[in-house]
Parts: C-alpha cells; structure tokens; sequence
C-alpha cells in the first residue's frame, strides 16, 4: 500500500433471502462504481454478506467480499471490527431490517436502505428509521404507506427495470426458460427446494417431449447454487441477473417464479410468460394485488390447481406466521403424489399453448408505477450524503441533475 494515499469504502449488503435483493444490488454496481469515483480515485467497494447471496455477489463486480453472518454473535464481531477499521463511508443496503439494526448498534454512519418489498411489510420495520435515507420501491399502496408512517428520511422511486440489449434478441424466440430465481430462505430447507426444483425441471421435461417441437428447446433452468448442486442436473445452473434477463428476452416460453424482479422483467421482455407456485409469500400476494388493484392478468399456475384436495392459499389474507408452512405443506405433496404431478404435466402442457406474447400484459405496471434504469435510486443516494453537513462530497453531473423522486 502506497503511504499518503486516501482510501474511503462503500460498503453493499442484500438480504439473504433469495436472489430478489442480491439482483437488485448487482444491477446497481456500474452506478455504484461511479459513485466510488466521485468520493474518490481509490475508493473500494466492498460486499458484506452471507450465505447464497455470495453466488451473486463476488469480486468483481465488488472489490472485495466478506462473508460475515450477523446472525451469530461471531459474525456481529466481525461486522463489528472490520466497521472501525475501515470507517466506511457510506453503506448500502437492500431490504435487511437485521443487519441495519446491527450497524446502529455499532455506530454505522451514512446507512442507505433499499427497500423493493415496502408493499409487503405487516408493519414498516422500525430499523429504517435509522437508516440516513430510506429509498422504498413503488407498488400497490407503498407511497400511501411512507405518507402515513410520516417517514421523513423515504423517498419513493420507480421499480428497477434494467434495458436489454435489444440487439441480442432480434433472431426468433427460442427454446424454454425455468428461473426459480435463489429459490432459499429460513423457513423452507434447501433439501425441500432441491426436490421441489428438481421436479419443476422434470415436469417441463416431460411437457417438452410430449409436445416434441423443435423451438421448445434449448431449455435453460436456473437457481442458486446450492439448489444446482443438491439436484445433480447438467440443466440446472445459477447465471447473473443480466445473463438471465438476456435469455428471458431470448426465450419462447418461460416458467418463473413471481417475485417483482421477474414480473418486471417478463413485462420489458415479453414473449410467452408463465408464473409457478409461489414459495413465499410475497410472490402469491404480489399477483393476487396485480390482479385485484390494477386488473392486471396473466398466466400462472397455482398451489390448489395441482394439489386438488386441498384449498386455495389466500396469499393477501394469510399470515406470514400461516403461509410458509401451507406452501411447505403443497410442496411435500407434489413432491410425493404422482397425481399432482400428472396434473402439473398437463397444466404445463395447457400453458404452453397461451398467446405467444401474452406478457404484454404486464406493461400496465409501468403506466402505474414507471420504471427506472437506477438513475433515481443513485440520486437519493447522492442527496443522502451531499446534505449531509461537514461531508466533502463532489457528485457526478448526470447524478447532480437526475429528477429528484418524491413520495
């Protein structure tokens, strides 16, 4: 290390919880790069974090990456002597109320919290009224939600809806696109994911050599790693956001899960789009709110269509308390009941013969909700830290002049 030299670090962090937040973040790193830039030449960016969220999160695009678990009392140690040796100038992170809770107990400055899922909280987590600017992601009711939670430090700004490179898609659409997306969080075991995973991948399987077309295939089927390992597939295998959103854009037919960052996608990509059973929560209650507050429809296949005995799980109106153990219950079962396994061939089957671009319909979202490239999200940032007092702080002229969001 060269003496005299002033170094500053940003500091990234995503929730461990799929590959929803991690997405988010990875698709922010070129705007964060050019934020390190203007605090200064030798300022690094660093990722922080645990678990499947290092799948994504690697160096590059970070400059290094920590694997530190705030969970465990060893973890907080760490995350608590790497804080006061780096002092880092800023932190930046996507929807973890734990981990923020943690750097106020250590007396973390400059905190930014990321927020896609404020639509969804049962309550507002009072964690991000710590944080120095709450950057919440618009959805059905969030901005009513910042307004009467009287969240000072909110700003509210588009969805993140990267472009696609419209010149790797201008051959025919072909083949057929599985994303699970990270597929991993606390309340199901990896062991259930991977038999659950690997039956997706046998279903679409079987419907593709039912239909034996030719444009069906190549199939591509993507998850975490941990998820690709247990299942033992040469198909089966985990690609960055990008690389994904690209073969969204590619493919004839997708299966995806109903998380927003897949939902956005299937709308700026289009093509044949179908949603799978949720595995939380939040990707049932997201369509269940598409469909009832925006008359927003589309093709999915749900929980109670393949598991006939038992009833509809009624996302909106379920506890998070409620609902992890009635999705772990469908699970099991159409893990080990060769009807319902029949009958996710044939709905499989059914959906591949909707409309061929029959994602169009979910561009209403961006008539409601806009859609941003993260130029808004890095000016909330930017103005975080530029009003600050005492901060010497010099942002780029393109972020100095973005429009500024508003609740």
């Amino acid at each position: 290390m060269t003496s005299g030299i002033s170094r500053s670090t940003i500091w990234v962090h995503a929730e461990p919880f799929g590959f929803g937040p991690s997405s988010m973040l990875l698709t922010l790193a070129p705007l964060l790069r050019k934020l390190a830039s203007s605090i200064g030449p030798h300022t690094t960016i660093e990722y922080i974090g645990q678990g499947h969220t290092l799948d994504l999160n690697t160096s590059p695009p970070w400059d290094n990456v920590h694997d530190c678990d705030v969970s465990t009392n060893q973890g907080k140690q760490a995350l608590g002597d790497l804080l006061y040796f780096q002092q880092p100038h800023l932190v930046v992170t996507v929807c973890d109320a734990a981990f923020v809770e943690v750097l106020s107990q250590l007396g973390a400055k400059r905190v930014i919290v990321v927020d896609p899922l404020m639509w969804f909280w049962p309550s507002v987590p009072p964690a991000w009224g710590k944080a120095n600017r709450l950057i919440a992601v618009d959805y059905v009711g969030v901005r009513a939600r910042v307004q009467e939670a009287k969240m000072h430090n909110a700003v509210v700004v588009p969805p993140l809806v990267p472009s696609i490179d419209r010149s790797i898609s201008r051959e025919p659409r072909r083949g057929t696109l599985v994303n699970l997306g990270g597929l991993q969080n606390p309340f199901i075991s990896v062991d259930e994911n991977i038999a659950f995973a690997s039956l997706v991948l046998s279903v679409v399987e079987q419907a593709i050599k039912a239909r034996n077309r030719p444009d069906d295939l190549p199939l591509h089927f993507l998850t975490s790693q941990g998820v690709c390992a247990g299942m033992e597939s040469n198909v089966a295998t985990s690609t960055s956001p990008e690389e994904a959103r690209a073969l969204l854009s590619q493919c004839k037919t997708a299966f995806l899960t109903s998380g927003l960052s897949n939902i956005y996608d299937a709308a700026d990509c289009g093509g044949r789009v179908v949603f799978l059973p949720a595995t939380n929560q939040s990707q049932g209650e997201q369509p269940e709110l598409m469909e009832r507050d925006i008359g927003c429809n589309f093709t999915r296949i749900d929980w109670h269509e393949l598991n006939i005995t038992k009833p509809k799980v009624e996302y909106s109106n379920t506890s998070d308390a409620e609902c992890f153990p009635l999705i772990q219950s469908h699970q099991e079962t159409l893990v080990e009941d060769p009807r319902a396994q029949k009958r996710f061939v044939e709905r499989v089957l059914e959906c591949y013969e909707a409309e061929e671009d029959n994602a169009k319909e979910l561009k209403i979202l961006f008539s409601y909700f806009g859609r941003d490239d993260g130029t808004l999200v890095m000016k909330a940032i930017v103005d975080a830290i530029v009003h600050e007092p005492h901060v010497g702080f010099r942002a780029s002229a393109r972020l100095q002049k973005s429009p500024q969001p508003s609740i």
